[in-house]
């Protein structure tokens, strides 16, 4: 059994490494934004409504139709809970936390005619598209393999003076893998089955974007605007592997593998946008986000303990073949996100509310990773990407009621799985996370008056994952996360 497990970890090591970064490049393309408490309220089908300053990501001829100047702020707090299934063990865990939707001022300038350009305005501020924030505990006892047998699947054959420092080369330091005596290069590990498995995944972190973008308004019939964005991405992730074994007649007690990782990155975006009011009671907008350039920097550092029931105890960090200790490792390249079409329509119900719906185009498959040097090559993973990830078409609709001052607020979206026809578990060659489609249920309230307005907006964003811990050791992820925003508005 060991044998067949570790030529199966032979051939999935490099798709491992592939399908990190074919994982990664999704994870920081697909955005689900919270930037005003009214927009999110109505599903954030904002492709042909304007007035309101997520304008400035879903469509900047939106700022076209503002009247007055305006100074905005979102605060938001974030609710994300994860359950998993794995090996017939359900567990869950949860996450507050707090952010800052948007932050920005829009100003506005009239022409004091009716007819050509009525009036122009221009925004700057940020807005926050994206959050990482997550914790997820998953644990199970498996009785088939353990993940060292992964690490002597890529260790077999290889002297251990040339072993990744950062994986093999730990568990090799902390005796989880060892040669076997008479052997060249053959390993052998006191790890037996079945073996107790946890993991942890502590995730924090986001996408936000310093904005400016402008719209103007032509005989308040058509509108038009473009906007530039300088997002920023941060992303922390601690992964911690244990294993453990209660049986007195085994030597080997536990070990703990811990991976340390933590991405930064600046990039550019552009958008453009249109709208135009077909009737008095209709508006259709359209919207292009061209792909946004990201540079991302990766700083990871590794480390295995290990104990023993004689009471040996192994703590393992990353050292070069002199055994000296060795700095955090790093990495960087260059992402290239999908561009984004949008198509929206909006129909006027007097002064009673309006309904508004949106369709994106999004095609996955186009997202492009390139290196920032010549010693590393991303050609496998854009390959994977090709073969793993499609065109998909979202779908969003909100809807909202007005009682005078008061407005009520309905909304949703659905988001398709981004993931091609590759079943299970080849897709695992590929990508070591398989997400399903996201579902979207938003509501909220608000007030305004001549100068002022407030609003609060809650939504909850479902959907389900397949983790693979190595090996094809999948657990099954449900998460969730409800979002609240309140913002506030001063018009002038």
């Amino acid at each position: 059994m060991k044998k067949i497990v570790v030529l199966i970890g032979a051939v999935a090591i490099f798709a491992t490494a592939n399908g990190q970064y074919t994982s990664d490049a999704l994870k920081y393309s697909q955005n689900f934004p919270a930037i005003t408490a009214r927009s999110l309220g109505m599903g954030g089908a904002f492709t042909s409504l304007g007035g309101d300053f997520s304008s400035v990501l879903y469509n900047p001829a939106g700022l076209g139709l503002y009247r007055k100047s305006e100074i905005v702020i979102t605060p938001s707090l974030n609710y994300s809970s994860s359950k998993s299934d794995y090996l017939g063990q359900s567990n869950s865990d949860f996450r507050y936390q707090f952010n800052l939707g948007s932050l920005g001022y829009v100003g506005n300038y009239t022409m004091n005619r009716e007819k050509g350009l009525v009036s122009a305005s221009f925004a700057a501020g940020y807005v926050r598209q994206n959050s990482f924030n997550n914790y997820t505990y998953i644990r199970g006892t498996n009785p088939n393999n353990s993940l060292s047998d992964y690490f002597m699947g890529n260790a077999e054959g290889n002297d251990p003076e040339t072993l990744d420092a950062f994986y093999e080369r730990l568990a090799f330091d902390s005796y989880i893998i060892d040669t076997v005596p008479g052997t060249a290069y053959n390993y052998q590990t006191p790890v037996l089955l079945p073996t107790d498995q946890r993991k942890t995944i502590d995730t924090r972190g986001g996408i936000g974007t310093w904005s400016i973008a402008a719209g103007l308004n032509f005989s308040n019939i058509f509108y038009v605007g473009m906007g530039i964005g300088i997002p920023q991405l941060t992303y922390d992730r601690t992964a911690v592997h244990t294993e453990f074994d209660t049986d007195p007649n085994h030597d080997f007690s536990s070990f703990l593998f811990t991976e340390d990782l933590r991405v930064d990155g600046t990039g550019f975006a552009m958008n453009f946008g249109a709208m135009l009011r077909v009737m008095n009671i209709m508006r259709i907008g359209g919207a292009l986000q061209l792909p946004t350039y990201f540079k991302i920097h990766e700083h990871y550092y590794n480390t295995l303990s290990s104990d023993f029931k004689n009471g040996d105890h192994y703590d393992a960090v990353p050292t070069d073949q002199n055994g000296d200790k060795l700095a955090e490792g790093n990495f960087a390249y260059k992402l290239y996100t999908p561009m984004k079409a949008q198509g929206g329509l909006s129909i006027q119900i007097g002064q009673m509310g309006i309904i508004s719906t949106d369709v994106e185009f999004v095609d996955y498959g186009n997202l492009h990773l390139s290196e920032s040097d010549n010693y590393n090559d991303l050609s496998g993973s854009n390959q994977d990407i090709k073969k793993v990830y499609k065109s998909v078409v979202n779908f969003k609709m909100g809807g909202e009621i007005r009682f005078n001052n008061l407005s009520v607020r309905l909304g949703g979206g659905y988001y398709p799985s981004p993931c091609s026809s590759i079943q299970s578990p080849d897709i695992y060659t590929y990508i070591g996370t398989v997400p399903s489609s996201y579902k979207e249920v938003s509501t909220g309230l608000g007030y305004r008056n001549k100068n002022f307005f407030f609003d609060l907006g809650f939504s909850g964003l479902f959907h389900k994952e397949k983790y693979n811990l190595y090996f094809e050791n999948v657990s099954n992820l449900d998460k969730v996360q409800y979002r609240m925003l309140a913002t506030m508005g001063f018009r002038f």
